[in-house]
């Protein structure tokens, strides 16, 4: 019998309060992006929609997103978000025949060359869930292995933002070539052991603002940013995932928990877009400072072999009574408020190498008869439910 108040573990995938809400694992054949930026199934836009006006990029980035740049291989299962060199010269407003034309993105404004767009000598691939497919909460993971060289700056986040309203952002994992020890809260410090640009160094964290006078990130609050030293090179397969619930964030590289925020005053509580890219940043300049020559010549790219989101299913006002085996055998699995055990006639129980997690808000109670077989898993966990939107 295994008994738990409260869980910093991964989903348990027996865990029946839970629903696979996107399961992607790129196995399809004939699904590819074209340029209506979004592929067959309908899942995924190849274009950043939801973030940046100008739909291409932002500072201090130094490349342009593209739809042939996402290549859906299913004979290996993957997806490949590719980046390559185009030039040591910028890319400039009046070159516009360089972007692929974008449609209309969150802000409602077509491409167009502002400020954000300058110093752009390469070509990426991301991928985002359409506009209509945002997530509030849930449990979200991938498997992956990243480019690691000079300004390769992949990632897998939730973002949302409304004008003068919020700006709130989870960072599931991010690379970049300036992260280097996990016990610094400065973003560059004295050199480790595999020099600069360390493979087995990545960041989580969130971003949020809820102040009207700000609503860039770089202006949000930073909280639970940690860097996380792992055994293996980034440029391996692993596995990124977090579960996000109105009190608690909870990260995992590989099911090891690395971090950790449990502030419900700080935690987005808003519908988020879910976002796979293979950014370029300004590490791949000689000198970003001053010199602004492209260092990086290559071409590169970001594996995905699948992305997972579940959500858990909330009945916060419903109060379940169980007082016989079938209502336990077919108990509607849900977050609820209170639940009860009250069998008095026979007992009730799980049965030999099964499993039962019972979510509740208030109270959680058993009563009458209750077993638990041998090899049978009980959990309990309480929790709380999303405030209205």
């Amino acid at each position: 019998m295994l008994l738990c108040l409260n869980t910093v573990a991964q989903i348990d995938p027996d865990d029946q309060n839970w629903e696979c809400v996107l399961c992607d694992d790129f196995n399809e054949t004939n699904r590819q992006f074209d340029n209506s930026f979004q592929e067959p199934l309908g899942k995924w836009i190849s274009y950043a929609h939801s973030l940046w006006p100008s739909g291409v990029t932002k500072i201090p980035l130094k490349h342009i997103y593209q739809w042939d740049k996402c290549l859906i291989d299913a004979t290996d299962g993957v997806i490949k978000l590719n980046s390559n060199f185009i030039r040591s010269t910028s890319i400039t407003c009046s070159e516009q025949a360089n972007y692929y034309d974008l449609p209309p993105n969150t802000f409602g404004m077509n491409y167009h060359c502002d400020a954000d767009n300058r110093e752009l000598y390469y070509y990426s691939g991301m991928i985002e869930t359409v506009p209509t497919n945002k997530f509030r909460y849930g449990y979200f993971e991938i498997k992956c292995k990243l480019p690691v060289h000079r300004g390769a700056f992949p990632a897998f986040w939730l973002w949302g933002a409304k004008d003068n309203e919020y700006y709130e952002e989870i960072d599931i994992f991010e690379f970049s070539w300036d992260f280097e020890n996990p016990a610094s809260t400065e973003w560059t410090h004295n050199p480790h052991p595999h020099g600069e640009g360390n493979p087995y160094c990545f960041t989580s964290g969130l971003y949020i603002n809820n102040q009207t006078e700000s609503l860039s990130p770089i202006d949000s609050t930073s909280q639970a940013r940690v860097y996380s030293m792992i055994n293996d090179s980034l440029n391996h397969w692993h596995t990124f995932s977090c579960e996000w619930l109105p009190d608690h964030i909870l990260w995992y590289c590989n099911g090891n928990l690395v971090n950790v925020y449990n502030n419900p005053d700080s935690i987005p509580s808003h519908p988020l877009t879910l976002k796979a890219n293979y950014a370029i940043d300004r590490y791949a300049l000689h000198d970003y400072h001053s010199g602004n020559i492209p260092e990086w010549l290559g071409s590169d790219v970001m594996s995905i072999d699948y992305i997972k989101v579940y959500q858990l299913d909330w009945d916060c006002s419903t109060d379940e009574t169980i007082t016989q085996q079938s209502e336990l055998d077919n108990f509607d699995f849900a977050v609820k408020r209170r639940i009860a055990i009250t069998s008095a006639i026979e007992p009730v129980g799980i049965g030999n190498d099964e499993k039962a997690t019972f979510r509740a808000t208030d109270s959680f109670e058993i009563t009458g008869p209750f077993q638990v077989d041998n090899g049978g898993e009980l959990t309990i966990i309480m929790q709380s439910c999303p405030n209205p939107e």
